[in-house]
């Protein structure tokens, strides 16, 4: 009779757990009726730089190739600081800056230095509103410039996907769960496939607008 009792309770307690209501996530503000006017009115752009700590998957031809923590600073107007960890340790340190490519530590990598471009172009996607031409279909906005096309959710009006065109080389991103940081909403993941490599990016934090440290997109020349 005890084990019964017992038995009921721990039931009975099943039973109040899983109709308690849970909060739910947290999810981006949604807007109706916006015009294409209306896009860069509501998209934040107060935002000069971004510091995001990301870890990154690498595969190679669709099988697993590495897997690195980075530091990633990105400022307009296109400048890119990219520090590189395994193990807690510094393995890469790239600065991209006036169009010139510095490799501070660790070996040079055309690929690598290619994702420390385009992380610019993945972060700070709105860059491209104010060159881009805007068209609508039933659920996006689509802005096109001479060599980048980016898809945004007309509800959200959060990125979904963007193409860009580098030479002769197409380089797709998507961007997916949303996730917000002080009032400004983001895509926590971000997958960039550039020819053979395919790079998963998850934004473990995002800081607006830091305070920039000493070394912070210092040059050789400039050291």
């Amino acid at each position: 009779m005890k084990k019964l009792l017992r038995y009921f309770c721990f039931s009975l307690l099943l039973m109040v757990i899983a109709c308690t209501p849970r909060q739910g996530l947290k999810a981006p503000p949604v807007y109706e009726g916006l015009s294409p006017e209306d896009i860069s009115l509501k998209i934040d752009n107060d935002i000069d730089m971004l510091k995001a700590i990301t870890e990154i998957s690498v595969e190679k031809n669709k099988e697993p190739y590495d897997f690195i923590n980075a530091s990633v600073l990105v400022k307009k107007p296109g400048w890119v600081h990219m520090r590189m960890y395994k193990f807690g340790m510094l393995v890469k340190d790239i600065v991209i800056k006036d169009d010139m490519v510095y490799v501070l530590a660790g070996k040079s990598s055309d690929r690598l230095k290619q994702l420390a471009r385009e992380f610019y172009n993945a972060i700070i996607w709105w860059d491209i509103l104010k060159d881009g031409l805007i068209y609508t279909d039933e659920d996006e906005f689509i802005i096109r410039t001479d060599n980048k096309q980016l898809h945004l959710d007309r509800k959200t009006l959060l990125p979904v996907k963007q193409q860009i065109k580098v030479m002769d080389e197409i380089i797709q991103l998507s961007y997916s769960a949303p996730v917000e940081t002080d009032g400004f909403w983001y895509p926590s993941v971000i997958n960039i496939s550039a020819g053979e490599f395919t790079f998963s990016v998850t934004l473990k934090k995002i800081i607006k607008n830091p305070v920039l440290g000493e070394f912070d997109f210092q040059t050789p020349s400039e050291s």
